[in-house]
């Protein structure tokens, strides 16, 4: 048994590439650890997915007894920034400013910032019998099921004061193309919600943007979106 794992840490050492002295240098060790694809991550009572910076899905890794999740792929979740110093070999969690992230002050629920940033459109309800949604109720949302009397899209007004928007979205009774776009008539970001998806998450990039829009491009027949604006939020 002790044969087998020594080969399984000379193997992984000669993989990364380092002697051990290199690593001893690096500050890596070399350890037996697991892709874990039976864990999920649950979020606000929803199942999310982690993905890294080009947009593939992680796993979590077991270790020694302990489930580990990426930094940056949690932080993506959460809306909070997260970099990494060359320098100092630093994980920054909320920036270089030294002070912890407010919640309150840097992710606003579209929900609480209401007026200030939605407006008024007939999208909004906060009805019991239209804002839940797999089993879950989100207490204010936008609910569209009619494109012809409810208009196709509703804006966000930004107002050049937030990095970033955390946009959830999910369709009943059909699939609909959704479009986000910036007050110059900008693509930031395009995708397709089907029912299968479930509740889908999207980041999008607004800063120096003044309003966006969320557009229903394309929909199927009877299809309807429903986004939660208790979950969904802007970063400063």
């Amino acid at each position: 048994m002790k044969k087998k794992v020594v080969i399984g840490l000379m193997l992984g050492t000669l993989t990364l590439g380092f002697g051990s002295g290199a690593l001893a240098a690096t500050g890596l060790e070399p350890i037996k650890a697991y892709l874990n694809s039976k864990v999920s991550l649950k979020m606000n009572g929803e199942t999310v997915t982690v993905k890294d910076a080009n947009g593939k899905t992680v796993l979590p890794i077991t270790y020694d007894g302990t489930t580990y999740l990426p930094i940056r792929g949690l932080g993506t979740l959460l809306g909070t920034e997260i970099t990494y110093d060359n320098t100092t070999s630093s994980v920054i969690i909320g920036g270089n400013s030294g002070s912890t992230p407010s919640p309150t002050t840097d992710k606003l629920t579209l929900s609480s910032l209401a007026e200030t940033v939605l407006g008024t459109s007939a999208w909004h309800t906060k009805d019991p019998k239209d804002t839940s949604y797999d089993g879950k109720d989100y207490k204010d949302v936008y609910l569209n099921t009619d494109t012809v009397k409810q208009g196709k899209s509703f804006q966000i007004m930004t107002s050049n004061k937030y990095s970033t928007l955390h946009l959830e979205l999910a369709t009943l009774n059909g699939s609909q193309e959704i479009t986000i776009i910036d007050h110059n008539n900008t693509i930031l970001k395009s995708l397709t919600v089907a029912p299968s998806n479930g509740l889908v998450s999207v980041d999008v990039d607004v800063a120096d943007t003044d309003f966006i829009f969320v557009e229903i491009v394309d929909a199927d027949p009877g299809s309807s979106l429903f986004v939660p604006l208790t979950t969904s939020y802007l970063v400063k």
